[in-house]
């Protein structure tokens, strides 16, 4: 088994591989939780557990793509054409006898026996009748009609399992799904544990020496975002038995454990045995990133994921968006796609440093980004005021192009 990774240990990798591979080291050991079926209009938000595979054809028949008049190519030279009927959308198709129109709307069926369908701006419209000012050479065969099966067959794969049912996705499962029911992932259960003896919690009175607890209100918060988890949250105190105690119980019933604070090197920094203590294996602790040094990744032999943030509230804000939530989308079933695009960074220092450095940001209105000031990984201010944070890998200037994520 290989030794939990340590910013003490001389790395055999440049420091983001080896920072990388130790992640998906332990993305590697967790499970993904298991299926359930929920009503459609009840999924968003859920992951996907099922490929969405169409049960018809899209158009499930040929259909008009403006208002106009459905005829026969051939029939444009009679002038006028009687008008013998309307198609509208959700109707069956109705027949087309030679040398007449059929009036149609957007999304209405093809009749049998027409061709093409001509936009009524090029029509002058009668009573019973309409003429069309152009001629036939003007035309083609099948203009302005969206022919059955052009946007997908029956049968076609429209989404792969691991998505996130958002709106777009919801309009989908609508239409390509002929059950009301859809296969998704459970969400997933998370316990988040707030260790410190000196948290106030929010509300209560307080001392100028004494410390709020904003890192519990900080991940529920970030969690209560994603459909796709739920969620309790309980401060232990900085005890060995307490501490170890609270994860072995939280194990029975939780897939994620996520703990903030007690991950260091002080005398009652108890997280890292405690986790051993109830069965956990540590992959990594102690990674050359900041803010975030501390953070420990660990999982069960039952593929539970526990993550120790530091205590400070950058560190944990930093930790969980660009560690901790990559895991959790994992064992909850979701692909994650990339969300870290590369944007243009200004900042006044243009400071480097020889490990991953993690730059509190705020946005700009020409979608550049500019690093804020920050006095420490304590500096809540800085921190409630940025839009999220760029990586700058070891020895880079900040100034250029970085990867951004968002809160």
């Amino acid at each position: 088994m290989p030794r939990p990774l340590d910013i003490n240990m001389a790395p055999q990798l440049p420091i983001v591989e080896l920072v990388e591979s130790r992640w998906h080291e332990l993305k590697s050991l967790l499970s993904v939780v298991s299926t359930e079926p929920i009503e459609g209009s009840k999924a968003t938000g859920r992951i996907l557990a099922e490929d969405l595979v169409a049960f018809r054809d899209s158009p499930s028949t040929d259909v008009s793509a403006m208002d106009g008049y459905a005829i026969r190519l051939q029939d444009l030279s009679e002038r006028p054409l009687p008008v013998i009927g309307t198609a509208t959308a959700g109707a069956p198709p109705i027949s087309l006898a030679p040398a007449t129109a059929i009036r149609i709307f957007t999304g209405g069926s093809i009749p049998t026996g027409a061709d093409i369908v001509i936009q009524r701006e090029d029509c002058d419209e009668l009573t019973d009748e309409v003429i069309v000012r152009r001629s036939a050479e003007n035309y083609r065969l099948g203009q302005n009609i969206r022919f059955r099966g052009e946007n997908a067959r029956r049968e076609d794969v429209i989404l792969h399992r691991g998505i996130e049912i958002q709106p777009v996705v919801l309009a989908g499962l609508v239409t390509f799904s002929a059950p009301v029911e859809v296969s998704v992932y459970r969400r997933l259960r998370v316990a988040i544990l707030n260790t410190g003896d000196e948290l106030i919690p929010w509300g209560a009175p307080i001392e100028d020496w004494q410390v709020r607890d904003s890192n519990g209100p900080l991940l529920e918060s970030m969690l209560a975002r994603y459909s796709w988890a739920e969620f309790t949250r309980q401060r232990v105190a900085d005890s060995f038995p307490e501490v170890s105690s609270a994860i072995e119980s939280h194990l029975q019933h939780y897939d994620c454990i996520l703990l903030t604070g007690g991950v260091s090197m002080g005398d009652t920094d108890f997280v890292p045995k405690a986790i051993e203590n109830a069965g956990g294996r540590i992959v990594f602790h102690r990674i050359p990133i900041r803010p975030g040094k501390p953070l420990l990744g660990a999982c069960t032999g039952q593929g539970q994921l526990i993550m120790g943030l530091p205590g400070n509230p950058q560190s944990v804000a930093v930790t969980f968006r660009r560690y901790a939530l990559g895991l959790m989308q994992h064992m909850a079933g979701r692909h994650a796609k990339v969300d870290s695009p590369r944007v243009q960074v200004h900042c006044k220092d243009n400071k480097r440093l020889d490990l991953l450095w993690f730059r509190l940001v705020r946005l700009r209105d020409d979608g550049t980004v500019e690093v804020e000031s920050n006095q420490g990984s304590g500096d809540l201010a800085t921190l409630a005021r940025s839009d999220g944070f760029v990586e700058i890998s070891p020895g880079e200037e900040t100034r250029g192009y970085h990867p951004f994520f968002f809160w």
